[in-house]
């Protein structure tokens, strides 16, 4: 599985948030911050465009839902992102945390992450499968020393 989202797959850069001032209460923090990025090899299975329910008029005005769904291979996530220890959860992407794609200079929210699938392969899990969206600026401070990342803020 691994060889084959290698193959497949293309270069993304993981940014994993940092929590500043956690709100306890509702558990989110609206200062949070990202500093370091990893480089790291995923499988964008949407190659046609983005899914999701496209435009959305809401009481607040019309959203664009565009989502993607990455694969990533546990064992490329371990070498790549793990072994560094700076995630939220120390065992897998978290919700929240950033990837960019240099191909399209687009940065993307990760908002779901499957990390248990309900029909194992060989009786493991080999990947997960991250939900990503568009990432909506919010005054988070992006500090990675990639001037392409950086010039989001």
């Amino acid at each position: 599985v691994a060889e084959a989202v290698n193959i497949h797959g293309d270069d993304f850069l993981y940014i994993p948030r940092i929590f500043v001032g956690k709100d306890e209460v509702l558990g989110e923090d609206r200062i949070s911050e990202f500093k370091n990025a990893y480089p790291i090899i995923m499988y964008l299975e949407s190659m046609d465009g983005y899914e999701g329910q496209g435009a959305m008029l809401s009481k607040f005005g019309l959203s664009m839902d565009q989502q993607a769904t990455l694969t990533v291979a546990r064992r490329n996530w371990d070498q790549a992102v793990g072994q560094y220890g700076q995630t939220i959860l120390p065992n897998r992407p978290a919700e929240g945390d950033l990837l960019y794609y240099p191909r399209t200079k687009a940065l993307f929210e990760i908002m779901f992450v499957q990390h248990e699938s309900p029909f194992y392969q060989v009786g493991q899990l080999y990947v997960y499968k991250l939900t990503v969206e568009k990432f909506r600026y919010s005054s988070e401070k992006i500090t990675t020393g990639i001037t392409d990342i950086d010039a989001f803020t």
